[in-house]
């Protein structure tokens, strides 16, 4: 007697387009504003900053003028003209800062990353996606405002706000060209001391005192997910997505213009009002303090880090100023410091400010 075995077959779901809408606009977005922004302004600039380094910038907080400024214009004059200056240098980063910041906030609402709690490991992941960015540290802080309010981890937004302005690879190839290789190992080693311990520990610390409010994972998936998503049309999902994106920008232009603004004017105000000739010819504790303070708040743009001190280098200022601005210039600015204390921890941004200004202190005596 035979038997036969009957075979049930078995219907399995295909792929379907029509179930990834969401991730494949997101992926072009993002592809879109980061290739938009590399290939047609970023790289070019910094090939063009590489290329000039050693010569003479106009001032410490940009390097190029849309309004010539006479040494004998009224004060009142000298600001307005530097304000727009600089914000002519940080037009193009700042917007990119606010696209792709407000990208990534669109992402984290969809999308929450599991990325565990590590804070060195997460701090490093902050820095690894920072390194190709190119922007200074005061466009990071529009995508490190949208890591936090997308309720992502604080040590990944700082993460990448410190290792997009320095450790990318065209300004680091300008540090090691620019600079005696003293300076410029000790300008990194103390980059990846923030990013692989500072930065970690001062979180750790803090998170023992107060609760961030940035790390919050309640209410992360806020929007309402659709009951089979495969079922919706791409022009739909795509209205949805720009209006959430929408929102999501709005959102942070506000503060950032705001902060811009003023940003601009204090700058000015500090190139012309502090006597810098006077604090730069001599190293003293007392000067060492202000001009560390100074470098440490000062907002610049990317790579002035870099061309800056190696002007101050071919003037035959002392090495130890060299060292401090070279490692603290552009590394940190006012803008990140308010961001923190807004939006994450006082403690947070005092704790930072802190440290760069006694390791620019110790550098400028030092050296």
């Amino acid at each position: 007697m035979s038997t036969s075995t009957i075979t049930i077959p078995v219907e399995r779901p295909g792929f379907s387009i029509r179930c990834y809408w969401r991730p494949i606009i997101l992926v072009a977005g993002a592809a879109a504003i980061l290739c938009t922004f590399w290939f047609w302004s970023r790289y070019p600039a910094l090939f063009n900053k590489a290329a000039h380094v050693g010569k003479a910038v106009p001032t410490m907080t940009y390097t190029s003028e849309v309004i010539h400024v006479e040494a004998t214009a009224p004060v009142g004059w000298k600001i307005l003209a530097m304000s727009v200056n600089w914000l002519n240098g940080m037009k193009v980063g700042m917007t990119f800062g606010v696209l792709f910041g407000a990208l990534l906030f669109t992402v984290l609402r969809y999308y929450p990353l599991k990325i565990g709690r590590n804070l060195y490991l997460n701090s490093v992941k902050g820095a690894l996606i920072g390194v190709p960015a190119g922007v200074c540290a005061n466009c990071a802080v529009p995508v490190a405002c949208g890591v936090t309010r997308g309720h992502g981890r604080v040590e990944v937004a700082l993460g990448f706000l410190f290792s997009s302005p320095t450790l990318n690879p065209v300004v680091m190839t300008m540090t090691f060209a620019a600079f005696p290789l003293a300076m410029s190992l000790t300008k990194y080693f103390l980059v990846a001391g923030v990013i692989l311990l500072v930065v970690p520990l001062l979180i750790h610390a803090v998170e023992k005192k107060e609760p961030l409010p940035a790390l919050d994972t309640g209410g992360a998936c806020e929007l309402p997910a659709p009951s089979d998503r495969c079922e919706e049309g791409f022009f739909p999902v795509l209205g949805e997505m720009l209006s959430q994106y929408g929102r999501n920008v709005w959102m942070l232009v506000k503060p950032t213009l705001t902060l811009m603004v003023l940003a601009s004017v204090v700058s000015a105000a500090l190139l012309i009002l502090v006597p810098w000739s006077s604090l730069l010819s001599e190293v003293t504790p007392l000067r060492a303090a202000a001009l560390s303070l100074l470098s440490v708040l000062m907002p610049v743009p990317i790579a002035l880090d870099v061309m800056f001190p190696a002007q101050l280098l071919q003037q035959n200022i002392p090495a130890g100023y060299v060292m401090m601005f070279t490692t603290t210039l552009g590394t940190f600015s006012v803008l990140p410091a308010i961001y923190l204390w807004r939006e994450v921890s006082k403690r947070l941004a005092v704790a930072l400010v802190g440290f760069f200004f006694i390791a620019g202190w110790i550098l400028a005596m030092t050296f």
